[in-house]
């Protein structure tokens, strides 16, 4: 008979073993957990510092006449201070020539540049240059004739482009601007244009400088005179600021009459 091999010995089998492999899963989602926190921590303090310099106010530069630049701080976010610039209005400059023709030019480019898409937002942005007294009663009589309704019936678009810009002699807060008025209007399939060369007389009024009030300045009168181009009532039937009613050379600025 054939002689038959022994069977090789049995390797032994050991159960403790057996959780080798459970552990090792365990362990890369021990990690994967660790570096979700520590990605969620960066997260939130990125969120964070994102957030307070969105809070941050702005940094404000000022030139002054000799070209030195000075830098004005806004307050700090937890503390209510105000710069020193704009906390002491006696110690600040009074404000230069051409600040003065900035703000004349920003209302008067607000007023008479507007379209019947964007004549509100227009309107607002050149009243909130203006005194209370003069931005109550431009909104009263707004509101009362419905003339951004007007406007939009209408389809009016108007534009301005100034050509003279020039102070008072008499006094220093006082312009006057002369430009060329083009007013648009649809009426049904067709347009109609007319073009006027008028004069804007605009008077300042110099106010404490503070966070409201940058500037220290506001418009307080507004006058316009048509002196080129088909005559025109007042657009306002009441006065606002310097305009009387039933004056046919003098409007607030506004809508065109109709």
């Amino acid at each position: 008979m054939p002689r038959k091999e022994p069977a090789p010995p049995q390797e032994p089998f050991d159960f403790r073993h057996s959780y080798v492999r459970d552990g090792v899963m365990r362990a890369y989602a021990n990690r994967f957990g660790l570096l979700a926190f520590v990605c969620g921590a960066i997260a939130l303090l990125s969120l964070g510092f994102a957030i307070y310099v969105r809070l941050q106010p702005p940094t404000i530069i000022r030139i002054s006449p000799d070209g030195e630049a000075n830098v004005i701080s806004g307050r700090p976010l937890f503390h209510k201070r105000t710069p020193a610039v704009l906390a002491n209005a006696a110690t600040s400059p009074e404000p230069m020539d051409y600040e003065k023709q900035r703000i004349v030019q920003d209302f008067v480019d607000d007023y008479l540049n507007y379209d019947f898409k964007n004549v509100a937002d227009r309107w607002v942005t050149a009243l909130n240059l203006t005194t209370d007294t003069l931005r109550n009663s431009a909104y009263e009589v707004i509101k009362k004739e419905n003339r951004v309704g007007m406007v939009k019936a209408d389809k009016v678009r108007s534009t301005f482009e100034i050509r003279q810009l020039e102070r008072s002699k008499q006094d220093d807060l006082s312009y006057t601007v002369y430009g060329i008025r083009n007013v648009y209007r649809v009426d049904g399939t067709r347009e109609y244009a007319q073009e006027m060369v008028n004069r804007y007389e605009i008077r300042l009024a110099l106010l404490d400088r503070s966070s409201e009030t940058p500037r220290g300045l506001l418009i307080a009168d507004y006058r316009e005179t048509q002196l080129e181009g088909q005559q025109k009532a007042a657009s306002f039937a009441v006065d606002t600021g310097g305009i009387a009613p039933g004056d046919t050379t003098k409007s607030a600025p506004g809508e065109p009459a109709q």
